[in-house]
């Protein structure tokens, strides 16, 4: 039965298909085995016999995280820049359950090339990459298609680690897929390129609660327990953690995400790391910032452009949102230290008439809709079909788009209330 259904989905797919030379974005083409993608054993976009389980422990195989071999191709003003072999994963949270996938691809030596070399973004002076993301912009998918995007712009120019954003359309096995917002993938190779490290430095890179991607949180671990057992009010204890962490970092990243209200944070989509060099610190990654910009409150999560995330982020009591006390422990201590205080107040009060001012962020949103303005007709009318809560118009994704906009307005004004009783 799914078998024919995939059929049907196909010969609609094949009537509605998008002619590759009317696009105005860059176009991916990823071709693949249909048993790969869709079988019910195998497939890894389907829910099939459900080999892998999430969080919640729901079965699908689109939770496995298998990773296949396809063909990848790059088009950009018409010419072919890539076209090779790489893997390719299924990725995101809850996002895997949406009828568009996000989709993390890997350029490896199995595949005949280390690197994919194309200088994809072109704010950047990179031109390898050993793997990035086709993203749809996670749980904003149904909103703007654009929302973390819009906030990693934002912080452009501020000391934190942010993912560059490029939107693009991708054909799968050589059917219209819809846009997608390619990103970098935050790894060991995204950190040694960024911050140009050499490859014999070891990094430890932590997420959640001390969790350990890569290296260990031993030295996390060590520094948790200094300033628990040192009152940060005295300057002597509060330089040593100076030492220890990137401040500069650490204040551009908790006031964005305070900004933004994000709420699905910090107990939850936070990534740090640190270069084990004499005088590597402890830094912060902008990551997954789908439920800031008021798409919050949803999923339990509160929000919106009224929310007191800073008081939010000062919790020291224990609840079931992400704002426990071992997510909130840093920022408490390093407020009781009185110089950090003032110095915290300033540098947000400095960014809110600055870089989140709301001309500005009003001229980023504008930015990012004119790029997808011409594109969104046609990925509305690929899945409109396929999902009841999909935006049905783009009269529709606009109002969406005027949520962002509606924010940006009255945000900095509201935050500035916060910080008064800080």
């Amino acid at each position: 039965m799914r078998f024919v259904l995939l059929v049907l989905c196909f010969s609609w797919l094949c009537s509605c298909t998008t002619e590759t030379n009317t696009h105005t974005l860059p176009i991916v083409k990823i071709e693949g085995s249909e048993a790969d993608f869709f079988s019910d054993s195998t497939g890894i976009y389907v829910v099939g016999i459900g080999t892998g389980t999430n969080w919640q422990g729901e079965k699908a195989n689109y939770f496995e995280g298998r990773k296949i071999q396809v063909r990848f191709e790059y088009i950009e003003d018409g010419e072919v820049k890539i076209d090779q072999q790489v893997g390719l994963k299924v990725s995101g949270g809850g996002s895997r359950k949406q009828a568009q996938k996000s989709f993390n691809i890997y350029a490896d030596e199995a595949y005949g090339l280390s690197y994919l070399s194309h200088a994809f973004f072109k704010d950047l002076p990179f031109s390898h990459y050993r793997s990035l993301r086709l993203r749809v912009s996670g749980q904003d998918w149904r909103k703007t298609h654009f929302r973390d995007a819009l906030m990693h712009t934002i912080v452009d120019g501020l000391n934190v680690d942010k993912q560059a954003y490029q939107p693009v359309v991708l054909y799968l096995n050589n059917q219209y897929w819809g846009i997608y917002n390619l990103r970098e993938k935050f790894n060991k190779s995204y950190i040694r390129q960024h911050h140009h490290l050499d490859k014999s430095i070891e990094l430890d890179l932590l997420e959640q609660r001390n969790n350990i991607n890569k290296g260990d949180n031993q030295a996390y671990l060590d520094l948790l327990d200094y300033i628990q057992e040192h009152d940060l009010k005295d300057t002597e204890h509060f330089n040593y953690v100076d030492t220890q962490l990137d401040l500069e970092n650490f204040l551009d990243y908790y006031c964005a995400q305070i900004y933004f209200a994000n709420t699905d944070w910090p107990g939850n989509n936070i990534k740090y790391w640190k270069a084990r060099t004499e005088s590597g610190r402890w830094r912060w990654f902008m990551h997954d910032t789908d439920l800031g910009f008021a798409r919050a409150p949803l999923y339990m999560h509160p929000g919106g452009v009224e929310h007191n995330t800073l008081a939010f982020n000062l919790n020291d009591q224990e609840t079931n949102l992400h704002n426990q006390p071992w997510a909130t422990f840093l920022l408490r201590h390093l407020l009781k230290n009185e110089a950090f205080k003032v110095r915290f107040k300033s540098h947000f009060l400095h960014l809110l008439d600055t870089h989140f001012e709301t001309n500005r962020v009003l001229n980023i949103i504008d930015s990012l809709q004119q790029q997808l303005e011409p594109e969104m007709q046609g990925h509305i009318d690929r899945w409109k079909v396929e999902d009841s809560e999909f935006y049905p118009s783009k009269e529709v994704w606009r109002e969406n788009i005027e949520v962002l906009k509606d924010f940006a307005r009255k945000r900095p004004d509201i935050v500035k209330e916060h910080l008064q009783a800080l």
